[in-house]
């Protein structure tokens, strides 16, 4: 178990994921045996301080507050939301201003009692964005670095075996430089494992890489994560990989952990327009309640565009607290809306509007087809689809989706 209650302050030039991490040695120590039922949680606090005149100031807050049971935590959230200065302070590479940090009740910091325990002793792993490999050693002595207090034959041989668990053995007597971008990251990982760590902290760690080796590399953290069972943070831009690896999900931005759950209820339906637009919900929209029907459980809400569109677009979404008049955020997911080249019949979907094709977007996980109709949609439809229906600019299509696909979220 950690626990952590966190607050640090930083400069504006210091603030939250702007900077390139440091070069500094991964903060792995001589960690407690990994079959125990770690659980970590964690407060930092991160938000922007009233100046006199109430208006935020320049500086940057850390303020979270989440727990990281067994398994993969992923912390999401735009660049500078706070994701790597919370790492950086669960690790001991940032010293909180206040708070206490502790692991299975031992205090890692406690400001009112002044400890501060030293990084090599927090018995943490950590993986860098930028891997921060030593340049000057090989392979296999930036893990045997990592190993602790071992006599030099022991510490070689388990330096080697994690090596040979990640599958890059063959590396062990080249420098970084003369290894690939996925050697590097498994040499990291076998780097952050080497004092068995109790707690794993991963920086976006395979944000450099392309998405045959990243597949690969997710194997194998969901394998170390099936066998392990310890807590591990991991930072991500990436849904795919949240959904992928994530058994709990927690949305930053400015600093706060705005959403927190599992990774499919996060992403799925957040509640928050500014967590819906993090996490990739392709449609968003302000609107007002034109009318309410108790007996439906829904109301018409007449959507806009925003500032740049002069269009708008009535759709039936679910009976909210929102009265006649009043405005409202609704969200529909791409993946949500049916896309048909001839007007649909019999569907139990209340909302079908008729539009024309604006602009084809294609993307490595899948194809948006972003449709004029009042406001601008985009629907997602796979390649296949796109050939079959014959998809292109200006061609005449309905969109369909459920009354139920709508959100309405807090502005």
């Amino acid at each position: 178990m950690l626990n952590a209650r966190i607050r640090k302050a930083f400069a504006p030039t210091d603030e939250a994921d702007s900077r390139p991490n440091e070069e500094v040695p991964s903060p792995v120590g001589d960690e407690a045996s990994a079959r125990g039922d770690h659980k970590v949680s964690a407060r930092d606090d991160d938000r922007r301080p009233a100046r006199k005149d109430g208006r935020a100031s320049g500086r940057f807050v850390l303020d979270v507050d989440f727990n990281a049971p067994p398994g993969v935590t992923i912390l999401f959230g735009a660049s500078g939301a706070g994701k790597t200065q919370t790492l950086k302070a669960i690790a001991g590479l940032v010293r909180p201003d206040e708070g206490f940090i502790a692991v299975d009740g031992q205090a890692l910091f406690d400001s009112s009692r002044g400890v501060n325990t030293p990084v090599n002793r927090r018995r943490v792993g950590y993986v860098f964005q930028n891997l921060a490999l030593f340049p000057h050693m090989t392979a296999l002595e930036n893990v045997e670095f990592a190993v602790g207090n071992l006599p030099r034959r022991e510490r070689r041989a388990r330096a080697r075996a994690l090596l040979e668990r990640f599958k890059v053995g063959h590396t062990a007597r080249r420098r970084p430089r003369a290894v690939s971008g996925g050697e590097a990251q498994r040499v990291a990982l076998a780097r952050a494992l080497a004092g068995e760590p109790r707690l794993l902290l991963l920086d976006e760690p395979l944000s450099a890489l392309d998405e045959a080796i990243k597949l690969d590399i997710i194997a194998d953290l969901k394998e170390l994560n099936r066998r392990l069972r310890l807590p591990i943070l991991y930072v991500t831009h990436s849904r795919d990989e949240a959904l992928t690896l994530g058994e709990r999900a927690l949305v930053l931005e400015r600093g706060r952990v705005v959403a927190e759950g599992e990774p499919h209820e996060v992403f799925g339906a957040p509640v928050k327009a500014s967590v819906a637009r993090l996490t990739g919900v392709e449609n968003i929209f302000e609107g007002e309640v034109l009318s309410r029907s108790e007996d439906a459980g829904t109301m018409l809400v007449e959507l806009h565009g925003g500032a740049e569109a002069r269009g708008a677009c009535r759709v039936e979404v679910p009976l909210g607290r929102a009265r006649e008049g009043e405005r409202v955020c609704v969200a529909v997911s791409s993946g949500d809306i049916l896309l048909a080249t001839e007007e649909p019949r019999g569907l139990s979907a209340r909302n079908i509007l008729a539009g024309r094709v604006a602009r084809v977007e294609q993307r490595a996980e899948q194809t948006l087809i972003h449709v004029e109709s009042g406001v601008t949609w985009a629907a997602s439809v796979t390649r296949q689809s796109l050939r079959e229906m014959k998809i292109e600019t200006g061609k005449a299509v309905w969109l369909a989706f459920k009354t139920y696909s709508c959100r309405i979220l807090d502005s």
